[in-house]
């Protein structure tokens, strides 16, 4: 069957039972909503690490197993000399020692009371001396300065920090309700209250956004697509189409993570415009002549196949994706791809059931100012189109220099997947995380899974000890280290016994509870590498630098010593940000341009290839010009530049060959093209780019970065269809008809 008679059938479906379909979409909306209740979420570490991967099983057996999250206490307001202040706190971490899954508390109150008989003494200058004569790295550890005092809440072992968020609102009911002395605050901060606060905060300000996108887009359309009658109609279609696909996530349990929220501005950009298609064509159709029925019969036979195709292009674009292991770019690509297949399915559908409900005809000319911005813009392009096919080998070469140049500055922009990129620097939490390291060094440490050493012999622990004295030594970042070894020689007078027996008296004296803190079997134990505060790229290096001392020491036969964690996790993001980036780009190129060829089994197909190129490599000077880096979402901006140039570039060759094959006047059919379909093209290219540009005022530099670069993949993507692709097909020269697959 060709691919005309299918659309054809397709067309008779719609005009004989409009209604029945209007029906069955509203059917499956409701159903959809159903559905859409079933959605799960998904953890943070879920979202940035595959669990299935070396490392994420490493990752899970560390938190399962050895895995301890602290809450930090900023206390704020008096001197942490005040009796009446420690004795406060002492209460305060009662209460908290009492909610479920805390292990333990400790803060400047106990550790004062251990050093005077288990009382706070009665006077500050009683207090001060205590303090004073506590070892520097306690000092720091408790009371950075006069006027700070840190307190520490440990989570039971082996509680992940995903885990342990159902805990933090207790600890903050317990600090709202206790007895402070005048002007003291307490705030909480660590990993996990930092990414309770991102996520929520993320989550209200992505709404929000959204809402704004909405909105302008609803404006834009307005001002640009007011000329054409029930202009609203592709919103209301693409409303349908975001029903089908939440609908689909909860039924095949797609996670609702970062990933699927990021698709949703996409699937407003490409849902609109596939309607926007069928509405333009229709539209022009129906003044063509008269007749609602063979309007839309020729407006899905040939509408229907183009946009198809753009769409299986667009959906190879983000299937590229999938060959990252990061678990948020595949549920961001995998929403992306059934999302566009539900708004096409809508619009293929939906239009024309619509269009015969509402029993449409088109608007007569009119002054309106939508009327005037789109013959103005029609004249613009008709103007373009005819200089473009005059001077279209230098149009080619400078894109395609200028191109070469932004591949090349590609290379040197930087990559940042730290929790810095995703959060303001005025949330309150980060505020408060980046005081306490500013004083007491990283919230984050390193920890190290060992297998296959224990720890409890002399062998192990000496070979412990000498890794941690080598990182102390050869690396600045280090502030301290906690291991068996270290918490050996703290029982031993600073020193590690020799033997056997001298070993297992000094532990026979530790309590089981802080040996569980480092060994739990004979097979696996952990070190902990305690950091001052680092940028992501000096983590990155920090952590190759680690393994390499690691394997430079090396670990007994057998024996394996994995860096892990949530330092890692982030570590890991960039680094596979890093690999993966280029890899995603280059390979939604080739299978699009296998797609083409399969498609059009013709020179035709390296066309579109072109201009999409051209902002691939484009998009690099944007982002240096702009001071951009890479963050986890714009990450997939290569492939997702292919995915959505090559829809524009697609319609613009559909409908110039379809032109061609009717008058054989190649440059007539340029004009022609560009003039119809790059006016269809611009209005949904604005929309979206309208839409991206509130993401833009988002205070999270994650989500403002993802924003600012969309808007310029769209806005190039539009010049590449409507200046560069026009000149490719001058100098391709007549394409004769598509030979279909089907």
């Amino acid at each position: 069957m060709k691919v005309e008679d299918l659309f054809g059938g397709v067309a008779g479906i719609v005009n004989r039972y409009p209604k029945a379909i209007l029906s069955v979409m509203l059917v499956l909306a409701v159903i959809a909503m159903f559905f859409m209740m079933a959605i799960p979420a998904q953890t943070m570490s879920d979202e940035y690490m595959d669990k299935q991967s070396p490392d994420g099983i490493i990752y899970n057996l560390y938190n399962n197993r050895y895995g301890q999250d602290t809450y930090i206490l900023l206390i704020k307001g008096t001197s942490p000399n005040d009796p009446e202040l420690l004795n406060d706190l002492l209460i305060l971490e009662k209460q908290i020692g009492r909610i479920n899954r805390v292990s333990s508390t400790l803060s400047i109150a106990d550790v004062v009371a251990a050093n005077n008989g288990g009382n706070i003494p009665g006077t500050s200058a009683q207090v001060q001396a205590i303090i004073d004569n506590l070892p520097a790295e306690t000092r720091q550890e408790f009371v950075p300065d006069s006027q700070t005092a840190l307190a520490y809440v440990l989570i039971d072992q082996g509680v992940s920090t995903d885990a342990s968020q159902d805990i933090e609102p207790f600890v903050e009911t317990a600090i709202s309700e206790a007895t402070l002395p005048p002007g003291v605050a307490i705030e909480v901060t660590g990993n996990t209250p930092l990414n309770i606060q991102l996520e929520d905060a993320m989550v209200t300000n992505f709404s929000i956004l959204i809402i704004g996108s909405i909105a302008l887009m609803l404006i834009v359309k307005y001002l640009l697509w007011s000329k054409i009658r029930f202009w609203i109609l592709p919103v209301v279609l693409l409303i349908f189409g975001l029903f089908y696909t939440f609908g689909i996530m909860g039924l095949m349990g797609i996670p609702a993570n970062d990933g699927a929220l990021v698709a949703f501005p996409i699937l407003l950009g490409l849902g609109i415009d596939y309607a926007v298609q069928f509405h333009s064509r229709f539209d022009d159709e129906c003044r063509l002549s008269g007749d609602r029925a063979t309007a839309l019969t020729e407006t899905i036979t040939k509408t229907g196949p183009s946009v198809l195709v753009a769409l299986g292009a667009t959906s190879l674009g983000f299937f590229a994706m999938f060959i990252t292991p990061i678990p948020m770019i595949r549920t961001f690509a995998l929403v992306s791809i059934l999302g566009i297949v539900c708004c096409y399915l809508t619009s293929l559908f939906g239009f024309g059931a619509f269009a015969h409900l509402l029993k449409y005809e088109p608007k007569p000319p009119g002054n309106g100012i939508a009327d005037l911005i789109m013959r103005v813009y029609d004249v613009g392009l008709t103007w373009i189109s005819s200089r473009v096919v005059r001077i279209a080998a230098p149009i080619i070469l400078v894109a395609i220099i200028i191109a070469s140049v932004g591949l090349i500055v590609d290379r040197g922009i930087p990559v940042d997947a730290s929790e810095n990129t995703m959060a303001p620097p005025d949330l309150p939490a980060m505020v408060v995380a980046d005081e306490v390291q500013s004083v007491a060094g990283s919230l984050t440490p390193l920890p190290l899974y060992v297998q296959g050493i224990d720890a409890k012999t002399v062998g192990g622990i000496w070979w412990t000890d000498r890794l941690g004295n080598d990182l102390v030594t050869n690396y600045n970042q280090v502030s301290s280290i906690d291991s068996m070894s270290t918490l050996v020689r703290s029982c031993n007078n600073g020193v590690l016994p020799v033997n056997q027996a001298d070993l297992d008296r000094i532990l026979a004296t530790i309590p089981p509870g802080q040996l569980d803190l480092y060994q739990l079997d004979d097979s696996t134990s952990v070190i902990t590498i305690n950091t001052i505060s680092m940028g992501i790229n000096e983590q990155c290096a920090f952590s190759d630098n680690v393994v390499q001392e690691i394997a430079w020491l090396e670990p007994p036969p057998g024996a394996e010593v994995t860096p892990t964690g949530d330092f890692t996790l982030y570590t890991l993001l960039t680094e596979q940000i890093i690999d993966n980036k280029d890899k995603m780009t280059f390979l939604g190129f080739v299978l699009i341009f296998v797609f083409l060829l399969l498609v059009y089994r013709k020179g035709v197909a390296l066309t579109p290839l072109v201009p999409i190129i051209c902002v691939i490599g484009w998009n690099p000077l944007a982002m240096v010009a702009l001071g951009q880096e890479y963050s986890i979402l714009t990450a997939v901006l290569g492939s997702m530049t292919i995915g959505v140039g090559s829809e524009y570039t697609i319609l613009i060759m559909e409908r110039y060959m379809e032109e061609y094959r009717k008058s054989g006047d190649r440059i007539g059919s340029i004009q022609l093209a560009v003039r119809k379909i790059g006016t269809a093209v611009t209005v949904s290219g604005l929309v979206t780019a309208a839409g991206f540009s509130a993401l833009m005022l988002s205070s999270f530099p994650i989500i403002s970065g993802f924003g600012l670069a969309t808007v310029i993949v769209v806005l190039f993507s539009l010049l590449g269809a409507v200046i560069v692709m026009p000149a490719v097909l001058t100098l391709v020269g007549g394409l004769g008809e598509r030979q279909s697959v089907v």
